[in-house]
Order: C-alpha cells, then sequence, then structure tokens
C-alpha cells in the first residue's frame, strides 16, 4: 500500500516510520522541511506539496488542530481514502465535514489514544468514526496503525476523544497535586508505582506519566498547548448543552498558568512544577 502522511509531527513522524518499516511506500509532507533530512533517512519520501499526495492509496491527516484540516482538505486532490487522525473541535468537524461533502472524498475519522511511542510501533488505538463500510474497506490499513475501535458518526468519535483526553488530563493533575505527598511515603519510584497500580487507584497515567513527575523529567510527549485546546473545547461543547464543568474549568486554569512560566512544551504533566511548591 502506498500512504501518504500530511503533518510529520510528533505524531505524524511516527505512523510514517512505522509504516516504512512494515514495508510500506510512504510519502511525507509539512511545512516544517527542516524535518526532512532525518526522515529520508528513515525511508520516507518527502514531498514538496500536498498535491504530491494524490496518488496514494491511503492520507492520513495528523494536523495540529481541525483549522489545518480544513485547509489541507480544501487543497487536496485525491481518490483515495482520507484518514484524518487530527484532534478538532466539533464546531471544526462540522467545517470539515463539509468541505469533504463539498469534494465527494471518502473520509474516515481516527481520533488517536496514545503517545508518539505508540505511533512509532504501529499499537495506537483508534476511534473510528464515518462510513462503516468505508472502515471495513480500510481496515487492514488501520490496523498498520494500532487497533481501530469503530465508534460511530464522526461525532461521536470526536466527541469520544475529547473525553478521553480531558480525563487523561485530569488524572494527571491528581497525580501531580498528590505527588510531594508521595514522595513523603519514602519509596523508591518503582516500588511507589507498582503498590498504587496493583490498587484500585491504578490508571494507565499512573503508570506513564507519574514517574515523570516524580523524577521532574518530561519527554516529549502531548505538548501543554494541545492539552489545553482540548480543555477549552470540551469546556465549550459542554456549556453549549447548558452543563458546566467546574473541575476541568480549575484544570484549564492550572494549565494556563503552567503554560505562562513556559512549562508543558515537550509534555502538559510539567504543569506539576507548579503545584509541588
Amino acid at each position: 500500500m502506498r500512504a501518504c502522511i500530511i503533518g510529520l509531527g510528533r505524531m505524524g513522524r511516527g505512523m510514517a516510520i512505522n509504516l516504512v518499516s512494515r514495508g510500506h511506500v510512504v510519502y511525507g509532507y509539512d511545512i516544517n522541511k527542516s524535518i526532512y533530512a532525518a526522515l529520508s533517512n528513515a525511508g520516507v519520501k518527502t514531498v514538496d506539496s500536498v498535491g504530491q499526495c494524490g496518488d496514494a492509496d491511503y492520507v492520513v491527516l495528523a494536523l495540529p488542530t481541525g483549522r489545518e484540516s480544513a485547509q489541507v482538505l480544501s487543497e487536496l486532490s485525491t481518490n483515495a481514502v482520507i484518514v484524518d487522525t487530527t484532534t478538532m473541535s466539533l464546531a471544526e468537524l462540522e467545517q470539515v465535514l463539509s468541505i469533504v461533502r463539498n469534494r465527494g472524498f471518502r473520509y474516515i475519522t481516527a481520533r488517536l489514544e496514545g503517545g508518539p511511542k505508540q505511533a512509532e510501533s504501529g499499537s495506537l488505538v483508534m476511534f473510528i468514526g464515518g462510513d462503516e463500510q468505508l472502515y471495513k474497506q480500510s481496515e487492514e490499513f488501520l490496523r498498520q496503525l494500532g487497533t481501530p475501535i469503530y465508534i460511530g458518526t464522526h461525532e461521536q468519535a470526536t466527541l469520544l476523544k475529547l473525553i478521553s483526553t480531558s480525563i487523561i488530563i485530569a488524572n494527571t493533575m491528581i497525580l501531580a497535586e498528590l505527588s510531594p505527598l508521595m514522595k513523603d511515603v519514602g519509596l523508591d519510584t518503582n516500588t511507589l508505582v507498582k503498590a498504587l497500580s496493583m490498587s484500585g487507584a491504578d490508571s494507565a497515567q499512573l503508570r506513564a506519566r507519574l514517574p515523570w513527575i516524580l523524577s521532574g523529567n518530561y519527554p516529549e510527549s502531548f505538548s501543554i498547548d494541545l492539552a489545553k485546546y482540548v480543555i477549552d473545547e470540551t469546556i465549550k461543547h459542554s456549556m453549549s448543552k447548558g452543563r458546566s464543568l467546574p473541575i476541568m474549568t480549575i484544570i484549564d486554569k492550572l494549565l494556563e498558568i503552567a503554560r505562562s512560566e513556559g512549562k508543558g512544551r515537550g509534555d502538559f504533566s510539567e504543569a506539576a512544577e507548579i503545584l509541588k511548591k
């Protein structure tokens, strides 16, 4: 299969490298051409414009927000199946779907669960939305990226992604707030995480991000800009339904304070540093 990845940031880069390792012909486009040399060395065939992606079997969008997704779709001309992994708001999705309908694209929503490591190893989880028959036709390709779960409509998959990521962020902030008390226990990190992970307190974030918080070492994963974007859009959607989210609103303010202090460029969990003071 031939695939073209549009957007070669943390997730797009990982997916491109994964697909190359599985023997696929992979093209890649990004506005930041400084990353092209490293990707070319990894076997990705970099291109100068989205127009050069038209002959692929699958075009994967891995862009910052729905605004960029809409812009790319407006410029793209292809008969390929478009797999849009971009995290976006429901309002942005509405604009994207309008373009998709007008252009007659074959389009699948694939909201990603997992980070750059999972993207590169092909172990992502994907919330799939859109036409179920198109999903079934594309399932073989999607399984090269990870485990697809068919959710239903584009809107359902998109809202579930916002909810899931909001839970991840909230869970991480609870761990961050309690991290000074955890250190007071006097255990090494491995023992602490093992004990908590075998209790009712277990979570994916406890196992993945708590060691980062305790060590103060935050690798590149999910930036604070994207985390705040997700929280903002989740709050906005909930408010449109007449429901407030007081806890998420507090977390949103914490993220804003951390961002104003220059924290979280690699991963939003660095916001823990303002809670350790």
